[in-house]
C-alpha cells in the first residue's frame, strides 16, 4: 500500500508543477504579443455575448 500512496503523491506534485509551467508560458506569450488580462477578459465577454444572442 505504501507504493500506491507514493505514486499518487508524485502524480499530484507533477500536476502542480505542470500547471505552474503552463501559467509561466502563458504569461510569457502574453508579454511577447502585448496581450493584457483586460483584453482577454473583454474578448471572452464579447465572445459569450455574441454566442448567447
Amino acid at each position: 500500500m505504501k507504493n500506491v500512496t507514493k505514486n499518487i503523491n508524485n502524480k499530484e506534485e507533477g500536476g502542480f508543477i505542470t500547471i505552474i509551467i503552463l501559467i509561466i508560458v502563458a504569461l510569457l506569450i502574453m508579454k511577447y504579443y502585448g496581450i493584457t488580462v483586460t483584453g482577454v477578459f473583454n474578448w471572452f465577454v464579447s465572445f459569450f455575448r455574441s454566442v448567447l444572442r
